[in-house]
């Protein structure tokens, strides 16, 4: 089953995108024309520094829609490198709390599904979230979510969303240091 993703998800993308050219366009004009992307780009971001106001924010704009169209992860990863920018760990730490959102919206719609068959909530309930995370990470345990997912139905205590996000940020940090 495709991973759908939602209006308001693609919403935060933009944002975070938008959040890239504000940072490229506080850069000095050496730092520009080292970016990783084509003159083009660079040109427009330069061409951001003198403009003052609403003819800024519509500079911004136009960078974000040329930003769409590429990778932005070298973007990021320069950012990262030159400025110690937090946009790339923000961006990963708000995907892990979307990822967890959404297998507690799998699980309850499967307790939904259960009740309204009469039958009880087993361990092996669909989750198109969980199978991202698996795919994304393949050393989560997806035991452990699967677990504190249907106690959190029974008891709602945000405890156990904890123990979900800490699972998936254990398995993203892993995933990481195996890459290196």
């Amino acid at each position: 089953m495709p991973y759908h993703i939602s209006r308001s998800e693609k919403k935060r993308q933009a944002k975070q995108i938008e959040d890239i050219a504000n940072e490229l366009a506080i850069l000095s004009s050496p730092q520009v024309k080292k970016l990783p992307c084509d003159d083009f780009l660079k040109q427009e971001i330069i061409n951001t520094q003198t403009l003052k106001g609403g003819a800024r924010k519509r500079q911004i704009k136009f960078i974000t829609k040329q930003i769409r169209e590429i990778d932005p992860e070298p973007l990021l990863n320069f950012l990262e490198e030159r400025k110690g920018s937090q946009l790339k760990k923000n961006a990963e730490f708000h995907e892990l709390e979307r990822l967890r959102d959404d297998i507690i919206s799998d699980v309850l719609a499967a307790v939904e599904d259960a009740f309204r068959d009469d039958k009880p909530l087993g361990d092996d309930w669909p989750s198109p979230a969980l199978e991202k995370a698996h795919s994304l990470f393949p050393n989560l345990d997806i035991m452990v979510i699967r677990k504190s997912a249907k106690r959190f139905t029974r008891s709602r205590k945000i405890t156990y969303t904890r123990e979900i996000f800490r699972a998936l940020k254990a398995a993203a940090e892993s995933s990481k240091l195996h890459k290196e």
